[in-house]
């Protein structure tokens, strides 16, 4: 698909060999070619980064600059293939602390206001909810990741409404709407698809 407007993707582990995505640049275009052939022309990469590390900046740069240069080089190479294509970057910040500093663009979607977030280990600690309206506070839409995949989250979706009060917006997985992840993922997302 070239020209015209695509679909976006703004969830993926495309980043060669930085977590547990892509782990060559031959596995990462190979990726990038499925998503084209499935329509897609706005990419947004989301390798993982652990939100602590924003409180301790020299560590936070030294684990940017390893993204940086995975991330041009990626982005790069994809030019050279798809002059056309609208390619990103972002973050899938763990949300291993309550208080990140985000306000570097780089952890954010595509240079947006949204940060993609998800919580440790796929279990939803207590105050979730107020750790998203403290980031709502600071000027940011948090966007969780995949939250039909939590442990235990389908006996209490009151906490994924919290969420939304709160001002965050859900991102489900595509492997969970095709059943990748199991019939209890794909019933949730579906479910939380049709409350909206």
């Amino acid at each position: 698909m070239s020209g015209g407007v695509g679909l976006a993707d703004f969830h993926s582990h495309l980043v060669p060999g930085v977590d547990d995505g892509s782990r060559t640049l031959d596995e990462a275009m190979d990726g990038i070619r499925r998503m084209r052939n499935a329509g897609v022309t706005r990419i947004t990469t989301t390798p993982h980064f652990r939100a602590s590390l924003t409180k301790d900046p020299p560590e936070l740069q030294k684990a940017l600059e390893v993204m940086d240069e995975g991330w041009e080089l990626i982005r790069d190479s994809a030019a050279e293939e798809w002059p056309d294509m609208d390619f990103r970057r972002g973050h899938e910040v763990l949300l291993d602390i309550p208080d990140p500093d985000l306000s570097d663009e780089r952890l954010r979607l595509g240079g947006t206001p949204s940060v993609l977030v998800e919580w440790p280990r796929f279990q939803v600690p207590p105050g979730t909810p107020q750790v998203l309206a403290g980031i709502v506070e600071k000027g940011l839409v948090p966007v969780v990741a995949h939250p039909e995949r939590y442990s235990g989250i389908d006996g209490h979706l009151h906490v994924v409404r919290q969420w939304k009060e709160a001002g965050a917006f859900l991102q489900g997985n595509h492997g969970s709407l095709t059943g990748r992840y199991g019939p209890g993922p794909r019933a949730l997302i579906q479910r939380l698809l049709a409350e909206g």
